[in-house]
């Protein structure tokens, strides 16, 4: 027989950071006094299922810190043996990230498992920004509001003021904003419009909405632009996401987008595409994504929505009505989320308000004039302002 008694299978169970427990949000208060605001506070139930079958297991200790692997307090389960399947943490705080790791021991507390697979969990969602941005051919600086430290940052749909197809290119991305701008097909002049572009800055890393809905924000370097690389998630999603992803380096002087295919709850394919006249030939660029689950609710205090396009879509303009109230436009990212089609081409919107939006497939022209394209499924991410 094993020395030390096992972990507790929640960790095992439920795999996605940043939290494998469910989470019940408790007596949210905001108290001002004096026009001094204290931090929101919030009491969080944590539950996992318990180790059975084992005589050595008589209680669970919650380690929880502010950074990862430094824990600064301990919480214990104890009295009631194996049974012991839930924790209260009082008075966590909004805007704190914090870090888990869970162990069983025994009565004495001279044997303990070893640690469960650290897990993250902050009252907001993940650190987040989302805009509207007006942009052109020029590169344009945008600043964040709060600094990140490791940031994931995609916008993917253009508006269609100025017709001529385009992509969209991201670099020099930094804690503090990044750099974009529109860059049109080679085939054209490159002069471009203002277009309205919505774009996500996220924390890089895996995360758990208090809804359940889970989120991975990653990046990976490819020069991929024949066939699509597999990228595997993080920690498998309970369901299929919805992947947006942009290249965010400037390496490449050609035009290039990204391609998705193959989403699945594990990870998808995705791979670069120049325009249909050039060789496919294109230096390693670095592509951001964000996998978001179905689901709509609210994160850090903003309105959000995620879904797909209840019929495919095509090079005709298709309305996506939304299931949530928002008071203004929101800001929108949307990505095919297959390559039926082997044109290279974009999705863009032409209306947009705070109920439905139309989006169309457009596809550059630098081999022929044709522009219809064959249906793909379309999937979105809806911020509110």
């Amino acid at each position: 027989m094993a020395c030390c008694p096992p972990p507790p299978s929640f960790v095992q169970r439920i795999q996605t950071p940043p939290f494998t427990l469910s989470i019940l949000r408790l007596n949210l208060a905001l108290i001002l006094l004096s026009f001094t605001c204290a931090s929101p506070a919030s009491s969080l139930t944590l539950a996992w299922e318990p180790v059975t079958g084992d005589s050595r297991v008589a209680g669970y200790e919650i380690h929880i810190g502010r950074a990862s692997g430094q824990y600064e307090w301990i919480l214990d389960a104890d009295q009631e043996g194996s049974a012991t399947d839930r924790l209260v943490l009082q008075d966590a705080e909004s805007g704190v990230t914090y870090y888990l790791a869970a162990r069983s021991r025994n009565h004495d507390r001279t044997q303990f498992s070893t640690f469960s697979k650290e897990i993250r969990i902050s009252l907001d969602g993940p650190p987040i920004q989302s805009g509207e941005l007006l942009v052109d051919d020029a590169w344009q600086w945008v600043s964040f509001q709060t600094a990140f430290m490791d940031p994931i940052v995609v916008a993917t749909t253009a508006g269609e003021s100025d017709g001529d197809p385009l992509v969209i290119r991201i670099a020099g991305i930094e804690p503090h904003g990044f750099w974009v701008r529109l860059q049109e097909w080679d085939y054209l002049d490159g002069r471009h419009a203002f277009e309205s572009v919505g774009y996500v800055a996220m924390e890089r890393g895996q995360y758990r909405l208090l809804n359940g809905a889970q989120i991975e924000a990653g990046r990976l370097v490819t020069n991929a632009t024949k066939s699509p690389v597999w990228t595997e998630f993080s920690e498998t999603f309970a369901s299929t996401p919805v992947v947006v992803a942009a290249v965010t380096s400037d390496r490449g002087t050609e035009a290039v987008t990204t391609e998705i295919q193959a989403v699945g709850r594990s990870g998808f394919s995705v791979g670069m595409i120049e325009q249909e006249a050039n060789d496919q030939q294109h230096a390693p660029e670095r592509i951001d994504f964000i996998a978001w689950e179905t689901s709509s609710g609210t994160v850090n205090g903003m309105q959000y929505e995620v879904g797909r396009a209840t019929t495919e879509v095509t090079h005709r303009p298709h309305e996506i009505r939304f299931s949530t109230a928002f008071r203004d436009p929101p800001s929108l990212l949307a990505h095919l989320q297959t390559t039926n089609g082997s044109d290279p081409a974009t999705l863009r919107w032409q209306t947009k308000s705070e109920k439905f939006a139309t989006l169309r497939v457009v596809e550059e022209q630098s081999v022929d004039a044709e522009t219809s394209h064959i249906p793909e499924t379309a999937g979105y991410i809806l911020i509110g302002q």
